[in-house]
């Protein structure tokens, strides 16, 4: 090979080359942003309308319903769900995987600029990417009292918060947003009285109206001798001023605002509240930057929040908590990958030694190790990629991997210079003799990898970077084998290598190999033996599947459903403080497991819940469990969930184990009533599952509905619009124009003075032009009934929606099972003719992923038989090889199955990779057997005599390489830890698949070559009596 020959000659110009990538390599690895996973999302846009004071019903039928028609259609656009609130509309789309967001974002936009128009009192939309937070969440903070502060309303600070805190935070480099998700807006309120408007004989439609009207004006340019003027009428009352707006006439005496009303600048009502370990706290979170370095980002916000908690919140009694911080189970995890890391390069060059028992030569080889990290850190730095526990097991993984070329080489170069062959020439002949065959099996192994670095999906963007840094460094191996490696032989290993101290066993195993397949009933036997068996064991221990690896991280959500109708006050008093005065116990260590700490909000009936963490990361299962049957137990009707906090994410699919039933229609009670079947039946037939309806099913939440008296409203004066303006002002208030101080914008709301019951809302006076006064319940009839509290839909249709999350120890597929096979059916029984039944998230995107997966698996079987062909030129030998897959596929299920018998492992997606990347691996040794046989046969040897020789030179570098190859991965697959769950599936496939075809692939490629075997004897004979004879001519 000439690139052999060349660095030979030049071995100066490869020094500084291997130098300069060592350099940039350590350079890459220092600015590669670090980051726990690889970013798993389904693009996304969001579509968020606020209507203050609107029901759920009327925030569907005049927002929602409107906006979906329009963009519902826009080009690339998956699905499209929305959930309504009060007051609140969200609508997200999801787009399919690759689409050009900012032309879609752009779209969407554009369609949104054909709805009909809003009511003047409502938000405009906005539209935002990602779910609407910008990226991913890198932290929660929580400003809270100190300790001995008796704070009870963190609002009374806000200002501080949005001045101080928020601006301080958003500076940090890397920072994509700041929400401040407990932030309360400000508005100008004008609270009225009204018996004292209606006995002025004031509607409180023209108090509205002069207020509205109070505005500035420009009045366009006016030229007066040299000097243009800009013309503006001063409209607008200032602050101070406006209690002194006249609204009227009483006889000659002019009435003021102050006269029937107060003006003040204030806070809108309390909507909800969260608790840090029980004192108020107000909730922010920040998002990651594009690129952005979580670990450094962490640092930064750390150093702000005790930059903050030192200075402007110590003099206020202040503080901030980091209640979650992303790189703590980043740097966990992937010191966890460094340390397995470490000890898998430890362990392999300790079996590297073994068999060659000289440091010289093993530090040789080892030194393909840190050239192939190198090379795949500087790749993934030139492509924008990130350093993570994915593309860090990657460079674990390839820990063994890397060394089989190197191995291969150093073996033949020791092989000819104890032939007698001269230094220099041994170490070209000797990397250019395994060249073609080291090239044939480097190309197998990366094209096995180009399928998963084309796949698109959650999938795609999971297992590229391992793809990537298994291919990359696979490659710098092989490079380096026949580059580097020559050299160093060259020169460092000028006296000949010690004789191997295994060359007896060599031998033995060669005899006993031949032995095993000398006849040829032997030798169908072992093939029909070895296929078979491995076909019954695939198909008898394969796991069941899985969607997303299990990341458990040391804390778990909680979420209630409770009754509806309970407001703030009731929520704060009544379940804050039972939850607060249960878990006590817990948090001080009084009770076990301890809790090291907690969060709690409420943001009303359907919208309460929170998180807590465990002080002992092993005991959260129990702590669970605790939590489950003391601390949330016995709450009067309210429903209880509980569900473990994951390391990886799913965008619209949590942990990536869920499966969503959805029930359509056009009527929401009978989808209430088959709903609550379905939980029953899965409570019955899966018992641990989770099932959380959303929205709840106790979602009737307390309503009093005004219905219009026409005759009363038309006879007195008014219409329709003036009395629900009414009801309106006397209720949460009446939007009446927007005030701008120079500074900031707020609603001007009018607003009636506070009532206590429905008759007194009924009793409340408004002046008429025809009737005079009269109460509103003579205008409309105050009745009590109840309506929804929350809805949702999914692609334009009504919808209560089941998540059900099985427990840990069961797979999707088995939940899938089970579902379809007992509840499923029991819920279509129960449901109308105009409804219908879907199961979505995590289920489909799981059987479109299992059939991405199975394409490439084809795909992968197509280009490595097609390479093989072209290495052999026969088609025969590329299916010889090939034939040792069924063994490796065995051999990685029987590892998943003796995984099983410790700790629950599922065959998840990543799981899946190791079968894919298993092919790439165990042909290698299968392809050093077939072409050293087919050498041997060019050379003059008879069939056997030359699956003997393959047998005897190839056995100690198969086993030298496998074995180091599984002892470097050996320690992803056994060492727990935070974030092993991700990839030990992976781990336990490849370790066990390559295991099982060392053991058996010398018992069957031996018996698969010598097929045929008597009848290319015989032509063997024949030609070498006919060369006999022409020799004694």
């Amino acid at each position: 090979m000439n690139l052999t020959r060349s660095s030979v000659k030049n071995p100066a110009a490869v020094l500084v080359i291997v130098a300069l990538v060592f350099i940039f390599g350590v350079i890459a690895m220092m600015k590669l942003p670090i980051q726990l996973t690889p970013d798993i999302e389904q693009p996304q846009i969001t579509i968020s309308t606020g209507w203050r004071a609107a029901a759920p019903e009327e925030v569907e039928s005049v927002i929602i319903e409107p906006q979906e028609n329009v963009v519902k259609n826009t080009r690339g656009v998956v699905d499209v769900t929305t959930s309504i609130q009060r007051g609140f509309g969200n609508i997200t789309l999801t787009f399919d995987v690759g689409t050009n967001m900012q032309q879609a974002m752009l779209d969407v936009i554009n369609n949104l600029n054909q709805a009909p128009p809003l009511p003047l009192d409502v938000f405009e939309p906005v539209v935002a990417t990602g779910g609407g937070r910008g990226g991913p969440n890198a932290a929660s903070l929580l400003v809270r009292p100190v300790p001995g502060n008796d704070l009870t309303e963190m609002a009374n600070h806000q200002a501080l918060i949005e001045d101080v805190i928020e601006p301080r935070l958003a500076r940090i480099s890397g920072v994509g947003q700041v929400n401040l998700n407990s932030q309360r807006p400000r508005e100008l309120r004008i609270s009225f009285e009204p018996h004292k408007l209606a006995a002025l004989g004031i509607p409180i439609g023209q108090v509205a109206n002069t207020v509205a009207r109070a505005s500035d004006v420009s009045g366009g340019f006016a030229d007066v001798g040299r000097r243009q003027y800009t013309v503006r009428f001063a409209g607008q009352y200032d602050l101070e001023s406006l209690s002194n707006m006249i609204i009227s006439y009483s006889g000659d005496r002019p009435v003021f605002l102050k006269d029937v009303a107060t003006v003040e600048n204030t806070l809108v009502d309390r909507f909800g509240f969260t608790l840090r370990n029980g004192a108020p706290a107000y909730y922010i979170t920040i998002t990651r930057g594009n690129e952005a370095n979580t670990v450094a980002l962490l640092d930064d916000i750390n150093l702000a929040i005790n930059e903050l908690n030192e200075g402007p919140l110590a003099e206020v009694g202040l503080m901030i908590d980091l209640s979650f911080d992303s790189s703590v189970h980043i740097r966990n995890a992937l010191l966890l990958v460094k340390s397995n890391l470490g000890l898998g390069v430890f362990l392999a060059l300790g079996i590297l030694w073994l068999f060659l028992r000289g440091w010289k030569a093993t530090l040789i080889i080892a030194t393909t190790i840190p050239l192939s990290v190198m090379v795949a850190f500087l790749v993934l730095s030139m492509l924008e990629r990130s350093l993570n526990v994915i593309s860090l097991a990657g460079v674990a993984f390839a820990v063994g991997l890397v060394l089989d070329a190197a191995i291969i080489v150093q073996e033949n170069i020791v092989r000819l210079r104890s032939e007698g062959m001269d230094n220099k020439k041994a170490v070209v002949k000797g990397a250019t003799q395994v060249a073609g065959a080291l090239f044939a099996s480097t190309a197998t192994s990366v094209a096995i990898f180009l399928p998963i670095l084309f796949m698109k999906g959650i999938e795609g963007q999971l297992f590229s970077d391992l793809a990537l840094t298994l291919s990359v460094a696979v490659i710098a191996s092989l490079v380096s084998a026949v580059t580097i490696l020559p050299i160093a032989s060259r020169y460092l290993l000028s006296d000949l290598p010690k004789q191997d101290p295994h060359e007896d066993y060599w031998q033995k195993l060669t005899d006993f190999i031949m032995k095993l397949t000398a006849t040829a009933k032997q030798r169908t036997a072992w093939i029909a033996g070895l296929i078979i068996g491995s076909v019954l064991i695939t198909t008898t221990l394969m796991p069941r599947t899985d969607f997303m690896p299990r990341a458990p991280i040391d804390g778990f959500f909680f979420s209630l459903n409770l009754p509806p109708g309970g407001n703030i006050e009731f929520l704060d008093e009544e379940m804050a403080n039972r939850f607060r005065d249960r878990i006590a116990p817990y948090t001080t260590g009084e009770k076990q497991p301890k809790v090291k700490s907690y969060n709690f909000y409420s943001y009303g009936p359907n919208a309460t819940g929170g998180f807590i963490y465990a002080d002992d990361p092993t005991r959260v299962e129990e702590l669970m469990q605790v939590v489950q049957s003391e601390v949330l137990a016995d709450l009067p009707d309210t429903q209880v969930f509980l569900f473990r906090g994951s390391m990886i994410n799913v965008t619209g699919g949590g942990n990536g184990r869920s499966v969503n039933i959805d029930l359509q229609g056009p009527d929401i009670d009978p989808l209430m009533a088959a709903a609550q079947i379905g939980i029953q039946k899965i409570q019955e037939h899966l018992p641990g599952t989770s099932a959380q309806p959303v929205p709840a099913l106790s979602m009737a939440e307390p309503e009093l509905r005004l219905l219009p008296n026409d005759r009363r409203i038309t006879q007195a004066g008014l219409n329709r619009s003036d009395v629900a303006n009414a009801v309106r002002a006397f209720t949460d208030g009446l939007f009446v124009a927007e005030y701008f101080d120079g500074n900031d914008r707020m609603n001007v709301i009018l607003r009636g003075t506070p009532w206590n019951n429905p008759d007194e809302l009924a009793a409340l006076p408004i002046y008429t032009p025809r009737s005079g006064i009269q109460t509103l319940g003579e205008l409309a009839t105050v009745t009590r009934t109840v309506g929804p509290s929350q809805l949702r839909r999914v692609d334009g249709k009504r919808t209560i929606s089941l998540i059900v999350r099985p427990p840990e120890i069961m797979s999707l597929e088995e939940a899938m099972a089970q579902l379809e096979e007992q509840v499923i059916p029991a819920i279509k029984a129960e449901l109308p003719s105009d409804a219908n039944l879907l199961v979505n998230g995590n289920a489909n995107r799981m059987q479109q992923a299992i059939w991405d997966m199975l394409q490439n698996f084809i795909l992968a079987l197509i280009i490595l038989f097609l390479l093989m062909t072209a290495l052999f030129k026969s088609g025969k030998d590329s299916l010889l090889v090939l034939t040792v897959m069924p063994m490796a596929l065995a051999g990685g299920v029987i590892g998943l199955w003796v995984l099983n018998l410790f700790t629950f492992q599922s065959l998840d997606l990543l799981t899946m990779i190791g079968f894919i990347i298993l092919l790439g691996l165990v042909v290698n040794n299968a392809i050093l057997l077939v072409d050293q046989t087919r050498c041997s046969e060019r050379e003059g040897l008879s069939r056997q005599a030359a699956v003997r020789q393959a047998v005897r030179i190839r056995a100690r570098p198969v086993y030298m390489s496998t074995l180091t190859s599984l002892f470097g991965m050996l320690p992803l697959m056994i060492l727990p830890g935070v974030g092993s769950e991700i990839y030990r599936g992976l781990a336990t496939v490849i370790v066990g698949g390559m295991a099982i075809s060392a053991l058996f692939t010398l018992i069957l490629l031996p018996s698969l070559l010598r097929i045929g075997e008597q009848k290319t004897q015989a032509q063997f004979s024949t030609q070498s009596s006919f060369a006999a004879q022409e020799s004694a001519q």
